[in-house]
């Protein structure tokens, strides 16, 4: 019997990369937009789907929307990270999550690098400069890597290549994890607090969570050497963003290539203007926060893109339809919850 699974958040590469590679006895159903802003009149028809799929642009998705769906039994996330999923709602519903746990170890690991060149070698505001034919030489002065110390904190798969990128730039390299690997045993630093106030550059690949909440606030910032650079390609709400404007602003951080920003959401999708969060004190002061960061000149902010590769793309939709297959085969992978 053919059963229909719904994509939300889908785009060309994915319906084209599904009807190229169809699951056996499946069919599509895409949605361009996320599960909490497609029209429910659009939805509802498919109220006895038993499997949809979901990217982050679904926020955190509201359970009311997942009650839609009283035969649910699996949501494949295209991300590695499901802070954007209730786990807890679906552990009481009995519906399993699974996710992409690797997919874009180097796609990231480099993008978090080149935020990194154009930071230090002032390239963005060159290349501003030259198109408005106001070059002034003395504002681009950079600095080599070759002899800087980088903090990389989380030596999962993205920090482990981190770690190779800046031995290949003959970077010193201190590292941080929760969870040592042995055989980067020469890498790790005594604890958080060496790397912020040994590291001229520091780079974020952990995970959010209630733990790693704000890990970078006003006290960490305060150990640090003046003008460290700060990159985070992993989640936004790892850095307390007021504590970061300040230290913007006082100069105790030189600059920041931040992919990811605390409450993005508000830049990044116009339907949050409707959304119940934006009653919150505590998220319109963040995404204010965000609109004033944006104006320093040594920020570069980017759309949450260091995943958008052809290559990485491409390994997440193979390794979502695989998640779909075998919870079709009653041999479930990937699994979170």
């Amino acid at each position: 019997m053919t059963q229909q699974i719904l994509f939300f958040d889908s785009d060309s590469l994915l319906t084209h990369f599904i009807r190229k590679h169809p699951v056996s006895e499946v069919t599509p159903v895409f949605f361009r937009e996320s599960l909490n802003t497609a029209p429910l009149n659009k939805v509802e028809p498919y109220r006895d789907v038993e499997i949809i799929s979901l990217f982050t642009h679904s926020e955190v998705v509201l359970n009311e929307r997942l009650d839609l769906f009283p035969s649910l039994k699996l949501i494949a996330t295209r991300s590695t990270g499901v802070n954007h999923i209730d786990l807890e709602y679906c552990k009481r519903r009995g519906i399993t999550v699974v996710n992409v746990p690797k997919y874009g170890e180097a796609t990231v690991a480099e993008f978090a690098f080149g935020l990194l060149l154009a930071l230090a070698r002032q390239i963005i505001r060159a290349k501003n400069d030259m198109a408005h034919n106001r070059i002034e030489m003395s504002n681009y002065m950079g600095y080599d890597l070759q002899g800087k110390t980088i903090g990389i904190i989380g030596t999962g798969s993205i920090g482990r290549h981190m770690i190779q990128l800046a031995q290949g730039f003959n970077m010193k390299v201190l590292a941080f994890d929760k969870y040592p690997a042995a055989d980067l045993k020469k890498f790790y630093a005594r604890d958080l607090k060496s790397i912020f106030k040994r590291a001229d550059i520091i780079s974020l690949h952990i995970p959010s969570t209630p733990e790693n909440f704000h890990l970078l606030d006003e006290e960490a910032f305060r150990l640090m050497k003046k003008g460290v650079i700060i990159i985070n390609t992993a989640r936004g709400d790892l850095i307390d963003t007021q504590a970061l404007y300040q230290a913007l602003k006082s100069g105790k951080v030189g600059a920041a290539g931040l992919d990811v920003l605390e409450n993005e959401d508000f830049l990044l999708h116009d339907e949050v203007a409707t959304a119940p969060h934006m009653k919150d004190s505590a998220f319109l002061l963040d995404s204010a926060m965000n609109l004033k960061l944006l104006q320093f000149r040594n920020v570069i902010a980017t759309p949450h893109i260091a995943f958008n590769s052809i290559d990485a793309i491409s390994r997440i939709n193979a390794t979502t339809l695989e998640n779909i297959r075998l919870f079709l085969e009653k041999k479930p992978q990937n699994v979170i919850v």
